[in-house]
């Protein structure tokens, strides 16, 4: 009996020992993505204030802001983040061109902006407790190709 009751110790105290511990999710909260990013070697520059802030950041040679959405009125509390970016070309895609992309690439919303730009967004849901960190980064790594492939796009030589 002695021995059952130690094994059954042994086993109990094992489990709190390898329990590891809890990673905090990662939230629309633009103060800790910029961490987060700086934690992964990307440079994360705050930006604004109140309900108009945003991180400008970038990889791969390109510069895009994440934006928070679904805010609170003084800016706390946020649903999302939207990762966003658009090119300037000497000459922008057709509306044709930019459909034909948009039908063959599964990831990433594609427009051509109020002022005829090539432009390129992608939303994260981070409501209900948000997402793991790896997950997040796992999304970062989908938004870096996808703006890496869209770039080539709406970047490439076209023929007036």
């Amino acid at each position: 009996m002695l021995k059952q009751c130690l094994s059954f110790s042994v086993v109990a105290a094992s489990l709190f020992i390898a329990t590891p511990t809890l990673a905090k999710n990662v939230t629309a909260d633009l103060d800790q993505i910029a961490e987060v990013l700086h934690d992964h070697g990307y440079q994360a520059k705050l930006e604004g204030e109140g309900n108009d802030r945003s991180i400008k950041t970038g990889m791969a040679g390109y510069t895009f802001v994440i934006l928070p959405f679904s805010c609170e009125d003084d800016g706390t509390d946020c649903k999302s983040v939207q990762f966003y970016t658009a090119f300037d070309p000497e000459k922008s895609p057709t509306l044709e061109e930019m459909n034909s992309y948009a039908a063959a690439n599964r990831f990433g919303r594609i427009y051509l902006d109020h002022e005829g730009d090539p432009a390129i967004e992608m939303d994260i849901d981070l409501e209900a407790g948000g997402m793991s960190e790896a997950l997040f980064m796992d999304n970062l790594a989908y938004w870096e190709a996808i703006t890496v492939s869209f770039a080539e796009f709406a970047l490439a030589d076209r023929d007036e």
